[in-house]
C-alpha cells in the first residue's frame, strides 16, 4: 500500500476545498487542528473518503470524527486496515449534463431509475443532504430489505457522497458518484467501499461480485430511461 505523506495530503485537502484562503498549507500544518484550518466536520469526511478510493484503506466515519488534526490523520491511515470491499463501476450516458444530474439525483424518482427499489421515502432534507428510506423489493426467498441512507449531492464538484446510516449486514457502506463530461456525453460513475458484519449472510468478497453485477445491470437500465428522455426533448 503506498504510504500517504504529509505532501500528498496537502493535495487531497486543497482538492476537497473548504480551507481558508488566508490558511497556508504549506506551512508547519501537522498539529493545527482542521477547524482552525477552515475545514468543517463534511470536509474531513470527504478527505477521509479521498484517502479510502485512493489509498485502499479503512476510514470508518466513526474513526473520523475522533481526529483532529493532519498529524492524527496521517497516523491513522499509517495504521489502518484494507477497505476490505470496494467497487468502481461507471458508464457513459448520451444526455446534457444537467438532465443526467438531475435525474440520477431526484431520490424520489428511484423506484423508476432503478428496477430494484419498490419505494424512496424522504425522511429529511437540508440543503444538498437528503436522509431517506429505501425499500427493495422481495428477493427469491420473499425477504423485503429496508434502510436509512443520507447522502449530499455538490453541483460545484460533481459529485455525491452517501452512507448508510441503518447498516444491516454492513459494518459500513460508503458510496461515491462522480459526473465527467466526455465526447460522447456523460461519464457516471459509482464507488463503494464497505465491509461486511462477521454474522453476515454473504462475506466481502460474494457482496463485491453482487455489486458489480448489479451495477451494470442498473447503469444500463438508467442509461435507456435517460437517453430517451434526452432524446424527447429535441
Amino acid at each position: 500500500m503506498t504510504e500517504l505523506t504529509l505532501d500528498a495530503l496537502r493535495k487531497l485537502m486543497r482538492e476537497a476545498g473548504g480551507v481558508d484562503e488566508n490558511v497556508d498549507l504549506d506551512g508547519d500544518i501537522l498539529h493545527v487542528s482542521f477547524a482552525d484550518l477552515g475545514y468543517d466536520s463534511l470536509a474531513v469526511l470527504e478527505i477521509g473518503s479521498r484517502i479510502e478510493r485512493e489509498y485502499g484503506v479503512a476510514m470508518p466515519d466513526s474513526a473520523l470524527a475522533d481526529i483532529s488534526t493532519p498529524h492524527q490523520l496521517l497516523e491513522f491511515v499509517r495504521n489502518a486496515g484494507p477497505a476490505v470491499g470496494h467497487t468502481d463501476n461507471s458508464i457513459v450516458i448520451a444526455a446534457p449534463f444537467e438532465l443526467v444530474w438531475k435525474m440520477t439525483n431526484d431520490v424520489r424518482s428511484w423506484p423508476e431509475l432503478f428496477s430494484e427499489y419498490a419505494s424512496a421515502e424522504i425522511l429529511e432534507q437540508r440543503g444538498d443532504t437528503v436522509r431517506f428510506r429505501l425499500t427493495m423489493h422481495p428477493d427469491e426467498d420473499g425477504t423485503v430489505w429496508s434502510w436509512v441512507s443520507e447522502r449530499t449531492a455538490d453541483p460545484r464538484t460533481r459529485t455525491v457522497r452517501a452512507h448508510r446510516v441503518e447498516t444491516g449486514p454492513f459494518e459500513y457502506m460508503k458510496i461515491y458518484w462522480e459526473y465527467t463530461e466526455e465526447p460522447d456525453g456523460v461519464r457516471m460513475r459509482w464507488v463503494q467501499d464497505f465491509r461486511m458484519k462477521p454474522s453476515a449472510p454473504v462475506d466481502d468478497a460474494a457482496m463485491t461480485e453482487h455489486i458489480n453485477r448489479n451495477s451494470v445491470v442498473q447503469m444500463n437500465r438508467i442509461k435507456g430511461i435517460i437517453e430517451a428522455a434526452a432524446a424527447s426533448l429535441t
